[in-house]
């Protein structure tokens, strides 16, 4: 059950990412269309400022823009404010008739008329201008407010106080950033985290939130704030070309871009559903799978971004002819250059290769330092750096060591014809078994016999690292151990040898009859085994598992944290993830994952831990497991008959079980 809710939880998470990019691209687009609708239908206004406060917003009429009757607005507002600050008038705003028009005066002096076009749809004109009346009048009122020594001060104490309070929420997000951080480093993940990254982004936020808190407390700063503000506006909103009849604006740009980066996410997400989901249930063959899917991709982003292109108003027509004309430009010249531009689309896409990967193209070998748009730049362990262009990747053979997670590192040795092999094997295996921070224990170091040479009998031992840089360190670490085993057991390593026979009849008897005169005792026909020379001692290897000590390990101060863990609504007493197991393994007993999940599986299998519920295998997810000898001694018969059933079905054979437990427990009689 608990395995059934993470996993639809995982699905669910993904579901509603999938719905909330939909969303969000759809209110891309909404905006997309919004803004061609204002664009070519309503009239836009333009706000009226004052010490960086929106009043209200007036449209163009006769010979002024609205853009030019805001700024003249704002002038006079700035005007009387000033006058009152100098002169410490009062400030009046009236409503008067003149000229058949309804207009706004301050101190009798003209402000602005209220035309059709500053009207709110169903308001009249006197209506509209009372509104406006209260709004300048509280504005002139709060200006002059903030500008005496009192609003200064408490100001300055509001500023302080939100310094105080930002610095103790940036202390407790660095704080959260320092624990991931160390959960990091102690489970070795170099992989990025996206609550590290949240919280640099919420880090950030606090600050431009502290910024923008105190910069409108002040009018002088807040209305630079505005100025700001418009300008990146009309940045963004400006004209840049038009593209057939629309109006193309940097704007309008990014939200198409920001609609297909959301599409491009939500079809992977769909895919990968279809292909984990769907295409199992439907029993298409594994091969099959990744095709099917690769279609479905590339089609559901086909159509998406013609629809995104179709709501953001562009016109095709215009596209087809600057694609043509790109075409031209290809056709005359440009194809190695546009081979290598698409080539390093598909590198940045597909990524078959990364930044900091080891590969080797051809006769050049180095870790990737940059995926530039036409070449790839690589840097050799001399210190070098090689450009190589895009295509090479892609229409190439392109050997790529990090992809697979392990690096084999070989070295090849050649021992004596009169030597014991299996003596040799223990021997070589008892010396790559030497710690080294490197080199993996899950899988091991292998040893085998590769063959007769010409003078000597060859062995291959084979070790396996993670990071291939380190492949020279630890190349000469196996070496040297090798060389010392080989001494210290006394297992020669032979020079080039050459038989020479001469063939001497007449020598032999004379030879024959010298030793029997002498009582010589040489055996001229040992064989090379019984001449084998050395050391009485054995070399110890070790077992691949030694469950003993890994319990013990995993049950020790720096184990897996077995604690008491809540599901629901019920409790598991002494328990331990699955994910934080497979970690731990990865950490302590120096294995790859696919190695980790495989001893998890094992220790099920040797019945050393079980599923709390008995329903799944060792799994790499947030699942209960617990030790066998953290068992209830109470457990009920009903509960082990299930147990044992669930043995049978896995194939777990029961004296593998026997001796899981305490002594007291075996013989309690709960347990018949």
């Amino acid at each position: 059950m608990a395995t059934s809710f993470f996993l639809n939880r995982r699905w669910l998470n993904r579901i509603l990412t999938i719905f909330c990019g939909v969303l969000l691209s759809s209110l891309c687009l909404s905006g997309v269309n919004a803004q061609t609708t204002e664009t070519q239908v309503i009239t836009p206004k333009v706000p009226v400022m004052l010490d960086g406060r929106k009043l209200f917003k007036v449209g163009e009429t006769g010979n002024f823009t609205a853009q030019e009757r805001a700024n003249n607005i704002n002038g006079l507002l700035q005007e009387k404010l000033d006058k009152n600050l100098l002169q410490g008038q009062s400030v009046n705003v009236t409503v008067q008739q003149q000229e058949g028009q309804t207009v706004l005066k301050v101190n009798n002096r003209y402000l602005v008329s209220v035309t059709e076009a500053d009207l709110i749809p169903g308001m009249m004109p006197q209506e509209q201008a009372e509104i406006w009346q209260n709004q300048v009048k509280l504005a002139l009122e709060k200006s002059l407010r903030e500008r005496t020594p009192t609003y200064r001060n408490w100001a300055v104490k509001m500023m302080a106080i939100a310094f105080c309070i930002t610095l103790i929420i940036q202390g407790g997000l660095f704080w959260l950033c320092r624990r991931y951080q160390r959960q990091q480093q102690l489970y070795k993940q170099n992989s990025g985290s996206l609550k590290l990254l949240g919280l640099l982004l919420l880090q950030i936020a606090v600050w431009l939130g502290f910024i923008y808190y105190g910069l409108n407390l002040f009018p002088v700063l807040r209305r630079g704030l505005y100025q700001v503000n418009y300008l990146i506006g009309n940045t963004f909103t400006a004209r840049m070309f038009k593209l057939g009849e629309v109006p193309i604006s940097l704007n309008r740009i990014l939200l198409i871009a920001i609609a297909t980066v959301i599409l491009w996410l939500v079809s992977n997400g769909l895919t990968q559903f279809f292909k984990r989901r769907i295409l199992p249930l439907a029993g298409v063959d594994r091969s099959l799978q990744d095709s099917i899917t690769f279609f479905v991709q590339y089609g559901l982003l086909f159509l998406g971004f013609l629809l995104i292109l179709n709501a953001g108003g562009v016109d095709f027509q215009s596209i087809a002819i600057l694609l043509s004309v790109i075409g031209v430009g290809i056709g005359f010249g440009l194809q190695n250059i546009a081979k290598d531009f698409i080539s390093g689309l598909i590198l940045i896409v597909a990524r078959p290769i990364k930044i900091g990967e080891l590969v080797q193209v051809g006769e050049f070998q180095g870790l990737v330092q940059r995926i530039g748009a036409r070449t790839t730049e690589i840097s050799h362990i001399d210190r070098y750096i090689i450009t190589l262009p895009n295509s090479r990747f892609i229409e190439g053979e392109v050997l790529n060591w990090n992809r697979s997670g392990l690096t084999r590192v070989k070295t090849y040795v050649g021992v004596s014809y009169d030597s014991d092999i299996d003596f040799v094997y223990k021997v070589l295996q008892a010396a790559s078994q030497v710690e080294h921070p490197d080199i993996l224990r899950h899988p091991p170091p292998k040893v085998k016999f590769r063959g007769f040479g010409e003078s000597e009998l060859r062995f291959r031992v084979v070790a396996f690292i993670q990071d291939p840089l380190k492949e020279p360190k630890v190349r000469t670490h196996l070496y040297n151990q090798i060389e010392k085993y080989l001494k210290k057991y006394g297992v020669k390593i032979p020079y080039p040898q050459r038989d020479l026979h001469v063939k001497t009849p007449e020598i032999s008897p004379v030879v024959q009859t010298w030793l029997k005169a002498n009582d010589a005792d040489f055996n001229l026909y040992k064989t090379p085994l019984e001449a084998a020379v050395h050391s009485g001692e054995e070399p110890v290897v070790q077992d691949e598992y030694d469950w003993d000590a890994i319990v013990t390990a995993m049950r020790g101060e720096n184990g897996v944290e077995i604690k008491d863990r809540r599901f629901q609504f019920k409790v598991f007493p002494k328990v331990f993830l699955g994910s934080e197991a497979v970690n731990w393994f990865m950490k302590y007993e120096k294995a790859t994952r696919e190695e980790a999940i495989l001893i998890g599986q094992l220790m099920l299998q040797q019945g050393i831990i079980h599923h709390v519920l008995d329903e799944h295998d060792f799994k790499d997810e947030p699942l209960f497991y617990r030790f066998y000898l953290d068992e209830d001694s109470t457990i009920s018969t009903q509960q082990m008959r299930q147990r044992n059933r669930y043995r049978d079905e896995m194939g777990i054979e029961p004296e593998e079980n026997q001796n899981i437990f305490p002594e007291h427990e075996r013989d309690s009689p709960q347990l018949d």
